[in-house]
């Protein structure tokens, strides 16, 4: 079963970039949920990390997320607001952007 374990983690590590496997290593070795492991690999994964302070970034603000999850300040409702929040705002600051431009028929 280990050894299962370790051959999907290698799998997952073929994708990424040297500070990605880091990251990926520091997050494993933490006392969390294998689910929570799981999703934190695709957050991995889609970020881009050039230098050793992306990583740090990265890994400041994974740990972060991790610390709200495991004392409950972090739940579903809030991240969906937050989102939903974060979104709405980005739309609205976008569209103020846009210049209006009718084409002629």
């Amino acid at each position: 079963m280990e050894n299962e374990l370790a051959l999907q983690a290698e799998k997952k590590k073929a994708y990424m970039n040297e500070y990605q496997v880091m990251l990926h290593d520091f997050m494993h070795s933490m006392p969390i949920q294998d689910e929570l492991k799981d999703q934190l690999h695709k957050c991995i994964l889609a970020t881009k990390m050039n230098d050793i302070r992306d990583f740090g970034n990265v890994k400041d603000v994974l740990a972060n997320i991790i610390s709200d999850i495991v004392n409950g300040t972090l739940t579903i409702t809030s991240t969906l607001r937050a989102v939903f929040v974060g979104t709405f705002n980005k739309a609205v600051e976008r569209s103020s952007m846009k210049v209006t431009y009718s084409s002629p028929i």
